[in-house]
């Protein structure tokens, strides 16, 4: 029991010091006016479906500071791949008003091209945010990207 223990601390921990390694990496890149590379941030991940392209997003707060740098790829991701798309979200603890901007841009951008846009976020603590700002008239929110996958 006590190895146990001692083994989801030490996980813990190490999520911990990666998450406040990209906080650090996010934040001073946006004090030093350089956008995010994309690869440590932004996941691009193909296996879920054929018919859907899934961006995961790997940093706990979405921000003023990611959103330039998130709407570049996201806008590359549905130039290159012309399929729907899930937005994994469920890293996040945080998203602020011009990061879900930018998730309302593409709602539009997609649905121009006659694609679907899901976003997956899984606590139902964040979930009244979205009924308290009108989003969830926006947005079809699923808890899973295998869950968004079979709608």
């Amino acid at each position: 029991m006590a190895e146990l223990q001692t083994k989801t601390e030490t996980s813990n921990a190490s999520r911990f010091e990666e998450r406040l390694k990209n906080r650090f990496s996010i934040e001073g890149n946006a004090l030093l006016g350089k956008n995010l590379e994309h690869s440590n941030f932004f996941e691009k991940i193909n296996s879920y479906s054929e018919n859907f392209s899934v961006i995961k997003i790997k940093f706990e707060r979405a921000t003023l500071r990611e959103a330039s740098s998130f709407k570049k790829f996201m806008e590359r991701v549905i130039a290159e791949d012309g399929r729907n798309l899930i937005i994994d979200l469920n890293d996040c603890e945080f998203v602020d008003s011009s990061f879900f901007g930018v998730l309302v841009a593409g709602v539009k951008r997609l649905k121009a091209l006659d694609k679907k846009f899901f976003l997956a976020y899984n606590s139902q603590n964040r979930l009244p945010i979205f009924s308290a700002t009108g989003l969830d008239k926006v947005f079809t929110v699923y808890e899973t990207v295998e869950e968004a996958i079979k709608h």
